[in-house]
C-alpha cells in the first residue's frame, strides 16, 4: 500500500514539473544596454516577472502551447513575442526601443493627470481604473483615488478640488456629454453610465487645462475610446448583480462591437441589509453599438451609441415625514469622430455627437418631467512646426433644449452656442515648453461673449524632475434648472493658478501641486430650506452676485518597483474653501468638500495562484452638513469617513476559454458612516444620510471566447 502511494504521490510530482517552463533571458535596449524594472509576462496569466539590474530575468509558467509573452519598460516601446510553453528551459534575448529618451523630456503637468498603457507620466493604467479595489470598475470611482477628488456621497458628479460636481465636464473622444452620470437619487450618487473598458485612456485635467475645452470652472474629464481590435471575440460576465454580453465582429478595416447589459440590484438588496428604504430597488438596461473603420493608413473613424433605461422607486427623509421617489429614465447618446494626417504637417479631427434624456418621476403625490438634449459639432486642425511644436485651431457649435413639467405646469428654454480656440505649443529643446492659447464662446440665450486666455509652462528641474505652472480663465454657463426660471443671467467665472513638480522615475511616481481658484459670477437664489439635488425646484431672485475661493495642496505618490509583484499609490489632498452662491447667506464652506481626503491603493500579484488581491483605504474628514436649528450656516460636521476595500480576481479557464473570477467587498470591517442629515420641516426631526448599506458586495465569471488579448 506504501509503495502504491509513494508511486501515486512520484506520479503527481513528475507531471507537476512537467506542467512548468521555466523562461529566463536578459533584456536589453536596442543599444545593448541592459533595461532594469523592465515587465515580462505571458498575456492573460499572472506568470511573469521584472527585469534586475543587469537586465536579467526567469519566471515559472504553468502554461502550455504557444503563448503571447509581452515586454515592456518606461521609456521603451512595449513589444511582444510568441513563444512555446513544452516544459523545457526557455533561454530569451529581448530588445526594446527607446522612446526619444521620454523619461528625459519635459512636459507640461500642471492640472493634469493621464491613465493608460502607454503614456509618459500615467499615474493609472486602463487595467487600474478595472482594478481598484472599492471602484468596482467604476472610472469616476477609481479617479476619486487620485489627489484633488472628493467622495461623491449624495450627489451625482466628479468633485474636483472644492468645486460641485457640475463644474466637471466629461468628454467623450473630445465630444461633450450632457449626461455622463445615471439618474440621481435622493442622497445616492449614481455610476458613470460608461463602461471603463470602452477606454483605453483618460486624461483627468483638474485645473488650468487646455483652450481646447470650456463649459467646465474646475475640472475636464477626457476619456479616449480604444482603437481597431485584434481579433473577433466574444465576452460575457455573469455577476451577481446581472449579465453583461460583448461581440467582436472584427473585418479588414473595419469592426463591429454589439453589446448589452441587465441588471438588477432587488436579489442582493434581498440579502444585504440595505440603509435605503426601496420600494422598487433599482433595475437598468443598457445596450450600445460600435463601429471603428481605418479608410486610409492613418485614418480612424468611430461611432458610438448607447441606451440606458433605469427605473427606481424608494421613500426618503426623517421616520415621520416619509416622502416617496420614483423615477424612470431614458438616456441616448450617440457619437461619431474621424481623425486624419493629411500630410506629416497636417492633422485634422472632426466630430458630431448628441444627447437626449428623459427622466418621469414622482415626489410624493406630485409628478415631475425633465427632458434635455444637446447636439455639437466639432472641427481641429493641427499644424506641426516640426518636432513637438504645433499650432491648433478648432471651432464648435451646440444646440440646447430643456423642458421641465410639474403636474400640469411646464416650462422650456432653448441655448445655441458657437465657441472657437486657437492655442500653441512650443518646446524649446528637453528642457523648457510652453502653451499658450484662448478660448472665445458665445451663448444665444444669455446674449453675451466669454474670451477665456490659457497659459502654461514647463521646465526641467534635474534628470527626472520637472516644475509647471499654469494660469487660466474659465467660464461656464449656470446650471440648466436656473437658465429655464431665468434668462437674466451671466458666465460662472473662475480663475486658475497651479505650481506643480513632478519626479519620474522608472517605477516611481512623486507629484505635489499648489493651486489657488477664484470664483466670481456665481449664481445665486432665494429658496427656504435646503433645495434638493433631484427632481423640479422653484428658484425666486436668481443673479450672478456669488463668489468663493478654494486653495489647497494635493499630493501624489506611486511605487511600481520596490515590492516584487506588488503595486501600490498613495494620495492626499488638503482644500480650503468657502463660497456664496445657490441660497447661502454668506461665504461658507459646502457640503461637498472635506478638508482633508487620504487614499492608500495596494495591489499584489501572485503568480503562482494566478491570482491579484487588491485593497484600498479611503479617509476623509468630516463635512459641514445644513442644520436649520443652529444660527451658524453649515457651522455642523460629520464625524470623518472611513472605508476599507478589498478584492480578489483569479484567472482561469472555463469549457478551454479565458475567464476571471473576481470578488469584492467594500467597506469590510463596516466603519459607520454619516453623510449629513435631512431634516423635517418643522426642524424637529432629522435623519441620518448613511451609505446605501454598510457593506457592499460583487461576485461575477467573465468569460472571453475566441480572443487571447482578454484585458478585464
Amino acid at each position: 500500500m506504501k509503495q502504491l502511494l509513494l508511486s501515486i504521490i512520484l506520479l503527481c510530482s513528475i507531471q507537476v514539473v512537467n506542467a512548468q517552463t521555466k523562461v529566463t533571458g536578459k533584456i536589453t535596449s536596442t543599444n545593448g544596454g541592459p533595461i532594469q524594472s523592465a515587465n515580462i509576462s505571458i498575456a492573460n496569466t499572472y506568470d511573469g516577472t521584472s527585469s534586475d539590474t543587469l537586465g536579467r530575468f526567469n519566471f515559472i509558467s504553468t502554461e502550455r502551447g504557444k503563448q503571447l509573452l509581452k515586454f515592456s519598460a518606461v521609456g521603451h516601446q512595449p513589444d511582444s513575442l510568441w513563444i512555446n510553453l513544452d516544459g523545457k528551459t526557455l533561454m530569451l534575448e529581448l530588445k526594446l526601443k527607446e522612446m526619444a529618451n521620454e523619461l528625459n523630456q519635459v512636459t507640461i503637468t500642471a492640472g493634469t493627470l493621464e491613465t493608460g498603457d502607454n503614456k509618459k507620466g500615467a499615474v493609472l493604467t486602463s487595467l487600474d481604473i478595472a482594478t481598484t479595489a472599492g471602484a468596482v470598475a467604476d472610472i469616476i470611482a477609481a479617479l476619486q483615488t487620485l489627489p484633488g477628488t472628493a467622495q461623491a456621497f449624495g450627489e451625482n458628479g466628479l468633485f474636483v478640488r472644492g468645486g460641485s460636481g457640475a463644474e466637471t465636464q466629461t468628454y467623450f473622444d473630445g465630444m461633450i456629454v450632457k449626461n455622463p452620470f445615471g439618474a440621481q437619487l435622493p442622497d445616492i450618487a449614481s455610476r458613470s453610465r460608461f463602461s471603463s473598458f470602452l477606454f483605453k485612456g483618460t486624461t483627468f485635467s483638474s485645473g488650468g487645462y487646455s483652450a481646447q475645452y470650456g463649459q467646465a470652472l474646475s475640472a475636464a474629464l477626457l476619456m479616449d475610446t480604444k482603437d481597431m481590435p485584434e481579433k473577433s471575440s466574444t465576452e460575457l460576465s455573469i455577476l451577481s448583480v446581472g449579465l453583461n454580453a460583448t461581440r467582436t465582429i472584427k473585418m479588414k478595416k473595419s469592426a463591429l462591437i454589439l453589446g448589452g447589459s441587465y441588471y438588477n440590484l432587488q436579489p442582493m438588496y434581498a440579502i444585504v441589509k440595505q440603509n435605503i428604504n426601496w420600494d422598487k430597488a433599482p433595475v437598468d438596461a443598457q445596450a450600445n453599438i460600435q463601429y471603428k473603420m481605418q479608410p486610409t493608413k492613418n485614418g480612424v473613424f468611430k461611432f458610438f451609441g448607447q441606451f440606458n433605461n433605469t427605473d427606481a422607486a424608494l421613500k426618503t427623509g426623517p421616520t415621520q415625514n416619509l416622502i416617496a421617489i420614483t423615477t424612470k429614465t431614458n438616456n441616448y447618446y450617440l457619437n461619431t469622430t474621424y481623425q486624419d494626417y493629411l500630410s506629416n504637417d497636417w492633422k485634422i479631427q472632426a466630430g458630431m455627437s448628441y444627447s437626449r434624456n428623459k427622466e418621469d418621476g414622482g415626489i410624493h403625490e406630485n409628478n415631475y418631467y425633465r427632458f434635455d438634449e444637446l447636439g455639437q459639432g466639432r472641427l481641429s486642425v493641427n499644424r506641426y512646426l516640426g518636432g513637438r511644436s504645433l499650432i491648433r485651431t478648432g471651432a464648435e457649435v451646440y444646440f440646447g433644449y430643456r423642458e421641465d413639467q410639474y403636474n400640469t405646469l411646464s416650462r422650456d428654454f432653448s441655448n445655441d452656442m458657437q465657441a472657437a480656440f486657437t492655442e500653441g505649443e512650443f518646446y524649446f529643446g528637453d528642457n523648457i515648453v510652453a502653451r499658450a492659447g484662448a478660448r472665445v464662446e458665445h451663448s444665444s440665450y444669455l446674449a453675451d461673449w466669454n474670451v477665456a486666455p490659457r497659459l502654461s509652462l514647463g521646465l526641467k528641474a534635474g534628470k527626472r524632475g520637472q516644475v509647471s505652472l499654469a494660469y487660466g480663465t474659465f467660464y461656464q454657463n449656470p446650471d440648466d434648472a436656473y437658465l429655464i426660471q431665468s434668462k437674466n443671467l451671466q458666465y460662472e467665472k473662475a480663475a486658475h493658478y497651479l505650481l506643480n513638480y513632478q519626479f519620474l522615475t522608472e517605477g516611481i511616481t512623486l507629484r505635489a501641486e499648489a493651486y489657488y481658484k477664484n470664483y466670481s459670477n456665481l449664481t445665486k437664489y432665494d429658496f427656504q430650506g435646503y433645495a434638493s439635488s433631484y427632481g423640479v425646484n422653484n428658484y425666486s431672485n436668481l443673479n450672478n452676485a456669488g463668489s468663493g475661493y478654494s486653495k489647497g495642496l494635493d499630493v501624489f505618490f506611486r511605487d511600481k518597483k520596490s515590492i516584487p509583484a506588488g503595486d501600490y499609490w498613495i494620495s492626499y489632498s488638503f482644500v480650503d474653501t468657502k463660497r456664496d452662491f445657490r441660497n447661502y447667506p454668506y461665504l461658507a464652506t459646502p457640503p461637498f468638500a472635506a478638508k482633508h481626503t487620504l487614499n492608500v491603493v495596494y495591489k499584489q500579484y501572485i503568480p503562482k495562484l494566478k491570482s491579484e488581491i487588491g485593497t484600498t483605504y479611503s479617509f476623509s474628514s468630516g463635512r459641514t452638513y445644513y442644520n436649520p436649528n443652529s444660527s451658524d450656516f453649515l457651522a455642523d460636521k460629520t464625524k470623518s469617513f472611513h472605508n476599507l476595500s478589498f478584492n480578489i480576481s483569479y484567472l482561469t479557464n472555463v469549457f478551454k476559454q479565458f475567464a476571471v473570477v473576481y470578488a469584492s467587498v467594500t467597506n469590510f470591517p463596516g466603519f459607520k458612516n454619516t453623510y449629513g442629515y435631512n431634516y423635517s420641516a418643522d426642524g424637529l426631526n432629522r435623519q441620518a444620510i448613511t451609505p446605501a448599506s454598510k457593506r457592499n458586495f460583487l461576485v461575477g465569471l467573465i468569460i472571453t471566447i475566441g480572443d487571447h488579448t482578454f484585458n478585464r
